[in-house]
This record gives structure tokens, C-alpha cells and sequence, in this order.
């Protein structure tokens, strides 16, 4: 039974919730009837599973991280959907400018084209911020995390949020897309981050190198700064195959995740933090601090 519930929780959730999102607004459903309500009811399953079949147990526990990690998730939601409401206020003026975007399509392909374009922005981001230190000091604050689980997949500076977002969403806009569409990608990306983050027993078998999936996203959590260097992609894991930055991890990663480096704990804490003077500082530092791993998920249930 758990064996067979860890292999169907991806795509019966994820690859279900694709669909019938899809589905409803290819049969006229306007986005915000289906959209919020599929993505709250995903969030509950996740969250619900998550104590049926964890992935490692003590990452359950809250550490003084929770309000946190709530605090960015609806901050995040706001820029997110800030950002529709702004195209869908921009929409008369988009219209009356020459549009490449291809509206003939089927709504199912015009979704698939947006996401494509979302999450190979959110892979360009992602693969800088590890590069540039300005980026990286805003983006530590995601790795800041010791735990993982479903709700801080959206751990992330609200300035990093917006770079991360803008390539893909500037570039739809640009093209003509309808905002309805850009919505439903979005929509996609963040059920996607729901189970990459999700602290569940679950498994892909091969196409964890097609989908960015938590087996393959928590080597990209390890604490130290040199073992983070890869597996960027946000959705499609083809993303660091095809730019050869896939990290040549099996199996289970370490649960030691997080960052040798003391970040605040608070949310407010967290915004000002990259800004501060004492956070000028080499990322790779980390990397020779003493480490000490914590034992595999194995050996902990």
C-alpha cells in the first residue's frame, strides 16, 4: 500500500490537478472558479499526506520556522497574483499592440507553451543566484530553511520573487498571452512546488529526470554551499540535463539541509537581512565551516 500510494501521489495530485484545470477552462470555466479552489484543495492533500507518509519524520516538527515560512507563503501568493491583476490591468493597452502569441492553439498547448517559458525563467534566475553574490544573499534565504516541507517551497525574499518571476512573465506579456493563461502556468508551476518541497514518501522512478520532483530537489538543499551548485529547474528537471547542470545524485539525500550561516528567523528579519553589511559576504565560505551530516531518511523512520 505505501509503496503503491508513493508511486501515484505525483501524478494522481499533480498530474490530475494539470488536467482538470486544463480541462475546465477549455470548457469555458473562467480561471478564478477553478484556479484558487484547485490549488487550495492540492495544498490540504499535500499538507494531509505529509502526516500519512512523510519522507522524514522530524521534519514535522515545527522549529520556531512555521509562522515564518506562513508569512512568506502568503506574501509570495500576493506578489504572484498581484502580478495578474497588474497584465489584466494592462490587458486594453496590451491589446492594441501587435500580439505573436498563438491564440489559434488549443488551450492545452497555449498553457503548456506559457509554463515552458515560466520555468525556464525561474531556471535562469534560479542558476544565477548561485553566481551572482547580490542574487545569492536574497536567494539564502530560501536555503535558510532546516526543514523541508510543502509550505516553504515559497520561502523566498519577496525581491527575489520578483526577479525570479519577471523573465517568464515579462516575456507572455511581450508575446500577447492572454492573462488567463499566464494564470493557469502560474497556477501549474505552484502545485509543482507544492510537491517539490513536500515532505512525502513519494517516488518517480525514471521521470524523476524529467520532473524536478523532491527526490531529485532536496540534493539541492544539502548545506553545504559546493553541494548546491546544480539541479536548478523548478518544474522540468530537462532544464539541468539539457544545460548540464544536473547533480549526479541517487538515492535519498542527507535530511541535513539549511545553511552554516546564522540568517534571522523571523520574516521581517529575513527581508532585511541580504541588505545588511554583515551578509557581504564569499557564499562559498560556507563550504569550510566544520559540517557534520545528519543520517539518511533510511535510518530515521
Amino acid at each position: 500500500m505505501r509503496t503503491w500510494l508513493a508511486y501515484s501521489v505525483y501524478p494522481v495530485l499533480w498530474g490530475g490537478s494539470v488536467i482538470t484545470l486544463v480541462v475546465a477552462m477549455s470548457a469555458g470555466i473562467p480561471y478564478p472558479w477553478i484556479g484558487p479552489p484547485l490549488l487550495l484543495a492540492v495544498g490540504l492533500a499535500v499538507a494531509m499526506l505529509e502526516r500519512i507518509q512523510p519522507h522524514a519524520r522530524e521534519w514535522l516538527h515545527d522549529r520556531s520556522d512555521l509562522r515564518t515560512d506562513v508569512a512568506h507563503f502568503v506574501a509570495n501568493v500576493a506578489v504572484s497574483q498581484g502580478s495578474l491583476a497588474l497584465f489584466a490591468a494592462l490587458a486594453p493597452v496590451r491589446a492594441s499592440l501587435p500580439s505573436a502569441w498563438p491564440s489559434a492553439l488549443p488551450l492545452a498547448v497555449q498553457v503548456l507553451i506559457a509554463t515552458l517559458v515560466i520555468d525556464l525563467g525561474l531556471y535562469a534566475i534560479h542558476r544565477a543566484s548561485h553566481v551572482v553574490p547580490a542574487l545569492w544573499r536574497l536567494h539564502s534565504i530560501h536555503h535558510s530553511a532546516e526543514r523541508i516541507y510543502w509550505i516553504n517551497g515559497q520561502r523566498r525574499h519577496l525581491v527575489h520573487e520578483l526577479l525570479e518571476g519577471a523573465p517568464g512573465l515579462l516575456a507572455l506579456f511581450a508575446l500577447g498571452a492572454p492573462v488567463s493563461i499566464i494564470a493557469a502556468a502560474i497556477a501549474i508551476v505552484t502545485l509543482h512546488l507544492f510537491f517539490q518541497h513536500a515532505n512525502v514518501e513519494y517516488r518517480l522512478g525514471p521521470l524523476r529526470h524529467v520532473f524536478a520532483v523532491g527526490e531529485v530537489h532536496r540534493w539541492h538543499h544539502q548545506r553545504r554551499y559546493e553541494d548546491v551548485q546544480g539541479n536548478y529547474a523548478a518544474v522540468l528537471a530537462l532544464w539541468d540535463h539539457l544545460f548540464g547542470t544536473a547533480l549526479p545524485k541517487q538515492g535519498d539525500a542527507p535530511l541535513d539541509v539549511g545553511l552554516d550561516q546564522d540568517l534571522p528567523r523571523d520574516f521581517w528579519g529575513q527581508l532585511r537581512w541580504p541588505f545588511r553589511v554583515d551578509s557581504f559576504q564569499d557564499p562559498s565560505a560556507t563550504a569550510r565551516h566544520e559540517h557534520v551530516e545528519l543520517p539518511n531518511r533510511s535510518e530515521t523512520r
